[in-house]
């Protein structure tokens, strides 16, 4: 993923501000590193970035948005078309994808659309595990690159890629309804592959980690959270037990989601029980 956008956003809307580079000295923020930033040269640590945004007034979806040009980019245009035809079960499309954009500069999208239909080699897993590693600024591609091809993923690297955002004391990117929703999100999918794969630590882990930092801010993701805590308690507490809460869980994607979102959410339970 390229990163120059992120500093020449930034430039604009600190000139639109009329603040100087000196003005973020307050906050720990050099003038030499943020002219680096703004020239693309380097790249700032989350916190910074979200720091020097709260002193110019913009959250985070401002200044996403204005990265964005108020618009869909093409990646993240082809990341909605991945999740659309992934809720839809439609492998012709995610093949379409994949096979549209596997030699462009969406190599990692192009993984992440083939990890949605079928498994990724190793070469591939391995190629998508350094991007994911090598990430200094989570924005929702990367986010999702890592949700979708998680099933691929080494469970070590599953852990330490999650607990990596659990680990920076009061994380800036839980403060955006957004970026929380998407983690959750991923934490989810996680518990129900680490608890598919037998490990207890690291699923339970991930559960008491998303209640303490009370990450779950929606009807929905609630209701995932649900979903996923009851195949923990199906594989390592009890099956009858587990089962109902994924039913119930079941129940409430058909009443409330699309036929779509709830059909995807019991083909993972056909996966991981029925299997």
């Amino acid at each position: 993923m390229a990163y120059k956008k992120f500093g020449n956003a930034f430039r604009q809307l600190r000139e639109q501000k009329s603040l100087s580079l000196s003005d973020f000295t307050s906050i720990g923020i050099s003038k030499a590193s943020l002219s680096r930033f703004e020239r693309a040269e380097t790249m700032m640590s989350f916190e910074k970035v979200v720091q020097a945004l709260q002193l110019m007034g913009v959250s985070l979806e401002e200044y996403e948005n204005f990265l964005n040009d108020y618009s869909l980019d093409e990646s993240s245009s082809l990341i909605k078309e991945i999740e659309i035809a992934l809720f839809k079960g439609d492998g012709t499309q995610l093949q379409k994808i994949y096979t549209m954009n596997t030699s462009s500069d969406y190599r990692q999208i192009s993984l992440a659309a083939k990890a949605s239909f079928t498994s990724l080699n190793c070469e591939e897993i391995d190629e998508i595990t350094d991007f994911l590693y090598n990430i200094q600024i989570w924005s929702t591609i990367e986010l999702f690159i890592f949700y979708f091809t998680m099933d691929d993923l080494n469970t070590n690297d599953i852990l330490y890629l999650i607990n990596s955002f659990f680990i920076v004391k009061n994380n800036k990117i839980f403060n955006s309804p957004k970026y929380k929703g998407l983690f959750v999100r991923i934490c989810c999918r996680a518990i129900c592959i680490l608890s598919y794969r037998g490990h207890r630590d690291g699923s339970e882990h991930i559960i008491k980690q998303v209640d303490i930092h009370k990450l779950v801010n929606s009807m929905f993701l609630r209701n995932l959270f649900h979903f996923s805590k009851g195949f923990w308690t199906y594989t390592f507490k009890s099956k009858n037990e587990g089962n109902t809460i994924i039913l119930r869980a079941l129940d409430i994607f058909y009443s409330l989601s699309t036929p779509d979102i709830a059909n995807y959410y019991q083909n993972r339970y056909d996966l991981y029980l029925k299997k």
